[in-house]
């Protein structure tokens, strides 16, 4: 389960390999209260969607909607365009103990993404 609180990202981009070189790394905070995610990145690009606990499997179900600001270009190197864009992103996350990671698909490219539980929200 993901308790409610916010979250650090960590979103690195490129080849799983040890030796490879060429990775790209970012970053974003999100808030999760109640079933709803959102949060934004220092480039401008904006998420909001919903998480769910999957009993069965032990993992929380993810899945937001990514927008990207006009002519934004994200890690996995996709370019938005003068009109910006928009992408569905899932995922599934084992509970972070303190981190908990996963690979999610981001535009067609694989986006390995690190979640961190920094702290409880107030009230």
């Amino acid at each position: 389960m993901l308790p409610d609180g916010i979250y650090g990202l960590n979103f690195e981009s490129g080849c799983p390999a040890s030796n490879e070189v060429d990775k790209t790394r970012g970053g974003a905070l999100a808030v999760l209260r109640a079933g709803r995610i959102v949060g934004s990145d220092p480039n401008g690009g904006l998420f909001k969607g919903r998480y769910r606990y999957d009993a069965g499997c032990g993992e929380a179900v993810i899945q937001v909607q990514l927008a990207i600001p006009p002519n934004g270009v994200l890690l996995t190197g996709l370019q938005a365009g003068p009109e910006g864009a928009l992408i569905d992103v899932f995922g599934r996350f084992p509970p972070p103990t303190p981190v908990s990671s996963a690979v999610v698909d981001v535009g067609g490219t694989p986006l390995r993404v690190e979640l961190r539980y920094v702290g409880r929200l107030a009230g």
